[in-house]
């Protein structure tokens, strides 16, 4: 692409931008106006003022904007986990910090006894949001309900029996698993009370987070209240309604209106309204979420790796990441912020002879002139799905679809509120998303559920024995720079194959009220507020 032709693609994908945020400023029926009584109502319910200023003798209130809300409240049901982990709802045994260091939470200390066996002390006098001790059966049991009832629980924990007495848990597993604290911290784990009726959960959990569960509307909202007996001190702040906004746009519209008081990802076109550190906070960092795309192997167009090839070299990943999304040009599935090898593998970089050469090679001509190549009649067009709501993707989206029509390549965009069940069974040719690659500090975790062999969000088909191998030899690799040389030898090997295409690492930001304190970014995106969320007086 020339330079004048990258302009112009810019000054088209700005405009578009634009235009969205003008459509969604203007639509008296987006969320950002319908919600705006509930908001309200929930300042006046607290006593507090609207926009979450408090003010003496009144107790003080803020509105949160998530960007994602699972199917319900309980943890152990899809990923509802991560939802409690931002809400400041619920707790794990251990926690990852800003550095990506392991913590501990409501386990205070911990050992690996033997390469099968490790031992948890659950920190004393930590009770449940119904006043109920934190035990280590309590424990024992919220983990193996966990494990029975979500089938990741179950291959990320192989655990083969464990033992609780009084605030000591003994965990033994069928082999050794160099990754079982990282896993364990995912929120899939989250210490609930299966005492209680857990057939409430979905919209009552009872967990052990400052804040606990006072209402519940599914897909619009939840509301908590600092939970006073909190082992680690009630919070400050009293009451929060977390508002379920999942379109960037309309997130950032809703903060700049004053209907919310913090928000996180807010979009990079609307970053500029927000830049007055009078009255907005910023936190933004480099992300440990990978944006990529899904090449369905099994597609009859896609099974050559010639052609998945030729597209990783048709993408210009470089200017996306300095131009259109910001963040970082990605080589493979892991950021450079962890250390998993980032600087051993060889990536893909802008190269259009060469993606040229290689659709050559496989037999793909331009034989009518429309642009698009063709081989046995059969045109080299395909299908790009991406999820709606997310202003990055469809800007990228955009910019590959002009860049691979100038190597023959069609690109058609479809655009989905969820793209789980297209992916899920297997009806797209590409597919635009992005995860957190780095959720257990480890690169086992990522390795195991997304490039393995029949994995569960192996989705595009993928398959190669020898890349299996080096991710079971992991299971039992204990020595922290050999398990490092494996992840960068399994990158290397997902890249040659081009199973995946790799776009851009993902900057992650909040932005708050300036009055709001204690709003922090962590690298791990289900953390999001903690006990130290407060307003200012």
């Amino acid at each position: 692409m020339s330079k004048v032709q990258r302009i112009g693609l810019f000054a088209l994908i700005s405009m578009l931008v634009v235009l969205v945020l003008v459509a969604c400023g203007t639509n008296p029926n987006s969320s950002a106006s319908s919600s705006s009584n509930a908001a309200e109502n929930a300042g006046e319910s607290s006593g507090a003022d609207a926009g979450g200023t408090g003010t003496a003798g009144k107790k003080s209130h803020l509105n949160v904007a998530l960007f994602w809300l699972g199917s319900s409240l309980d943890p152990v049901e899809e990923w509802n986990g991560w939802t409690l982990a931002r809400a400041a709802i619920g707790e794990t045994l251990i926690q990852f910090d800003e550095h990506m260091k392991m913590v501990p939470k409501l386990a205070d200390k911990w050992e690996r006894v033997d390469d099968t066996t490790w031992h948890f002390h659950i920190r004393d006098g930590v009770t449940f949001h119904n006043g109920n001790p934190v035990t280590a059966d309590a424990v024992k049991k919220s983990i193996e309900r966990s494990i029975s009832l979500n089938e990741r629980g179950q291959s990320t924990l192989p655990i083969a029996s464990m033992t609780a007495n009084g605030q000591d848990l003994t965990i033994k597993t069928t082999e050794p698993d160099a990754s079982l604290l990282g896993n364990i911290a995912e929120p899939l784990f989250i210490i609930v009370d299966t005492s209680a009726d857990t057939s409430k959960f979905k919209s009552e959990p009872i967990a052990t987070g400052p804040f606990m569960v006072t209402g519940y509307i599914p897909d619009q909202e939840i509301k908590v209240k600092k939970y006073e007996g909190y082992w680690g001190g009630a919070a400050d702040l009293d009451t929060m309604t977390l508002k379920y906004i999942k379109d960037d746009s309309t997130r950032a519209l809703a903060l700049q209106s004053g209907e919310i008081d913090v928000a996180s990802n807010i979009g990079r076109s609307s970053m500029s309204l927000f830049q007055d550190k009078t009255q907005y906070t910023i936190d933004e960092i480099p992300s440990l979420r990978t944006q990529f795309v899904w090449f369905n192997t099994t597609h009859p167009l896609l099974s050559d790796v010639k052609v998945r090839r030729a597209i990783s070299y048709g993408i210009d990943r470089e200017m996306y990441a300095s131009t259109l999304v910001g963040g970082q040009a990605a080589k493979g599935p892991f950021t450079s912020a962890l250390p998993f090898g980032y600087d051993k593998i060889n990536g893909y970089h802008y190269e259009p002879a060469k993606a040229k050469q290689l659709l050559d090679e496989a037999g793909y001509k331009d034989t009518d002139g429309d642009g698009i190549r063709e081989k046995d009649g059969k045109k080299l067009s395909l299908q790009l799905i991406l999820n709606s709501a997310y202003e990055s993707d469809s800007i990228v989206a955009t910019a590959m679809q002009s860049q691979l029509k100038e190597i023959g390549v069609g690109l058609e965009l479809t655009s989905y509120e969820d793209l789980t069940d297209h992916q899920k069974s297997g009806n797209y040719d590409l597919a635009l998303t992005s995860i957190n690659t780095g959720i257990t500090g480890d690169p086992q975790y990522i390795l195991d559920f997304y490039f393995k062999t029949g994995a569960e969000w192996n989705v595009g088909g993928y398959s190669n024995p020898k890349l299996d191998d080096i991710i079971q030899r992991l299971h039992s690799e204990f020595d922290v720079e050999k398990r490092y040389a494996l992840a960068a030898e399994a990158q290397q090997i997902i890249l040659d194959d081009a199973a995946y295409m790799f776009v851009t690492y993902t900057p992650i930001n909040i932005v708050s009220k300036s009055n709001v304190k204690g709003a922090t970014m962590y690298p791990i995106d289900f953390y999001l507020l903690d006990r130290n969320i407060k307003v200012e007086q």
